[in-house]
């Protein structure tokens, strides 16, 4: 029974702060100030010491926490040390002093106060609003970024917003907290998952992943090597994020290539692997995914005005433009048995497939 006791009111800061040492590892620093506020809140709840925390601990929890949340999800990605940042953390610091050493005459007013004492509305009710405007930050960022993490933040803080409501006990507060600091936790894993595994500009799995998967590989497979044609001349003409977007936009269409896995193995190249049965069509499979590439319409967007001799040079319109890609193909057979065969295989296929005047699918 003691046991019992004791894992639910302590669950909420051992998860928050596993999550925050996790983060603190893999340098993810919004999430480290986010988890910083969530585990002083956690162990407000679970009290000093004492079987049971009070009613301080919930005030504290809603009075401070909200607030330096909205900020912490506020403030850009900077180093943990950067003024900004420093300056929460005092900010956080002096919250646990006040709510530690606050005498009994003193703390009553802080808690007519805080969150926002102005309001006609419950302690609680304003904790739990500001908290729940620091996961819509949090998602609206996810929205137009795409960064995993962000999106593992609003569902962090949104947990924590249910948390300050003015209907929820200790009990569901330090119950709700746990869940969030879980949450963290498969969120900051997964967050760093995708920086190891997944390329950040095409979004397929990068050359690690594809070593790591052949690896694991047995039986027959096919390897496509896949590069995008006079890359380098096109960077020239255009500009870099105009190669970002054919890169993306090559690469989408090698994703819908449902017969085999892509991957972005680096620079303007790309890897299509077969596996099983699948392998003895793969020429024929890459053949139509050249087709489609070359069909493929990729919108360049001009550059902004310049300013020549006091007068704007007139901004030209966007164009659309084609690219082709060579593909080189390799199958494992009795004759190519390892991984560093094939791959070798498929490279001279490509080499060939350029030489012979790009735009066309050459095999082993």
């Amino acid at each position: 029974m003691m046991a019992m006791a004791f894992w639910p009111a302590w669950a909420a800061p051992l998860l928050n702060g596993a999550a925050l040492l996790l983060a603190l590892g893999f340098r993810r620093n919004r999430a480290v100030l986010v988890l910083a506020v969530l585990t002083a809140a956690a162990l407000a709840l679970a009290g000093t010491g004492s079987a049971d925390p009070g009613e301080r601990g919930v005030d504290a929890a809603r009075m401070f926490a909200p607030w330096l949340l909205l900020a912490a999800v506020a403030l850009p990605e900077r180093g943990l040390l950067a003024r900004r940042n420093l300056a929460l953390l005092l900010l956080l610091a002096t919250a646990v002093w006040l709510t530690l050493g606050a005498s009994d005459r003193l703390w009553p007013g802080l808690r007519a106060a805080l969150p926002l004492g102005v309001l006609p509305w419950s302690a609680g009710a304003v904790a739990a609003a500001v908290t729940f405007a620091g996961a819509l930050l949090c998602l609206l960022r996810w929205v137009l970024s795409g960064v995993p993490m962000e999106a593992g933040l609003g569902i962090v803080l949104g947990l924590a917003g249910f948390a300050m409501l003015p209907g929820m006990d200790i009990g569901n507060t330090s119950r709700t907290l746990a869940l969030a600091g879980a949450s963290a936790l498969l969120a900051v894993l997964f967050a760093s998952y995708r920086m190891a595994f997944v390329d950040a500009l095409s979004g397929l799995p990068n050359r690690r992943a594809l070593d790591e998967t052949l690896a694991r590989l047995t039986g027959d497979y096919a390897l496509a090597m896949v590069d995008v044609d006079h890359f380098k001349q096109f960077n020239d003409s255009h500009g870099h994020d105009a190669g970002d977007r054919v890169l993306q936009a090559v690469a989408g269409e090698l994703r819908r290539e449902r017969r085999g896995h892509a991957f972005r193995y680096g620079g303007e190249e790309f890897c299509l692997l077969f596996s099983g049965a699948r392998s003895r069509d793969a020429v024929r499979m890459c053949d139509q995914t050249r087709r489609n590439v070359e069909t493929m319409r990729v919108r360049i967007r001009s550059a902004p005005a310049k300013i020549r001799g006091g007068q704007a040079v007139k901004r030209k319109q966007d164009v659309e433009t084609n690219v082709t890609v060579s593909i080189g193909v390799a199958l494992r057979d009795a004759d190519t048995r390892s991984v560093a065969e094939v791959l070798k295989g498929a490279d001279e296929a490509l080499y060939r497939a350029k030489s012979r005047g790009r735009n066309r699918v050459v095999s082993r």
